[in-house]
C-alpha cells in the first residue's frame, strides 16, 4: 500500500485492487518462468537425442500456449520426425522379434524442467 488512508467503505475495492495487481505481476512473473524452462527443455533433450541424419534432433520446439492472462503453457514437442519420440524413448519390438532398446532422452529434461519449475515459482511466490 502507498501509506495513504482508506475509508471503511471503501476498504474492500482497495484491498480488490491490491490483490489484482499482485497476481496480474505473478501471472506475468510466472508465464515468463514457463518459457525459460521450457526453453531450457528443448535445448535438454536436443542434447541427448540420438542422431542419425540429424531431422530427428534438429525438429524439437517450444509451442506456447496463451489462452488468458493467467494462465501460461509450453508444449516441447517434434515438428518433423515425431513418431520417433515415443519409440526411441520407450524401445521397440524388431520385425524379426527381439527389442530396441530404449534411449531415454525426454524423461530427463522433463523432470529437471519440473524442479526449475518448482523453484521459480516458490521464488515468486515469496517476492511478489
Amino acid at each position: 500500500m502507498s501509506g495513504r488512508r482508506v475509508k471503511v467503505k471503501d476498504f474492500g475495492t482497495e484491498l480488490q485492487k491490491i490483490l489484482d495487481d499482485y497476481g496480474l505481476n505473478v501471472a506475468e512473473k510466472t508465464q515468463k518462468a514457463v518459457q525459460s524452462a521450457a526453453k531450457i527443455a528443448k535445448q535438454e533433450v536436443q542434447a541427448g537425442a540420438p542422431v542419425r541424419s540429424g531431422a530427428y534432433r534438429k525438429g524439437w520446439a517450444v509451442k506456447e500456449d496463451r489462452s488468458s492472462r493467467l494462465r501460461s503453457e509450453a508444449i516441447i514437442h517434434n515438428r518433423t520426425r515425431y513418431q520417433l519420440a515415443h519409440l526411441l524413448e520407450k524401445g521397440h519390438a524388431k520385425q524379426n522379434g527381439g527389442r530396441v532398446a530404449p534411449i531415454v532422452h525426454i524423461k530427463p529434461a522433463e523432470e529437471n524442467a519440473i524442479k526449475n519449475m518448482e523453484e521459480a515459482v516458490k521464488k515468486i511466490a515469496e517476492e511478489g
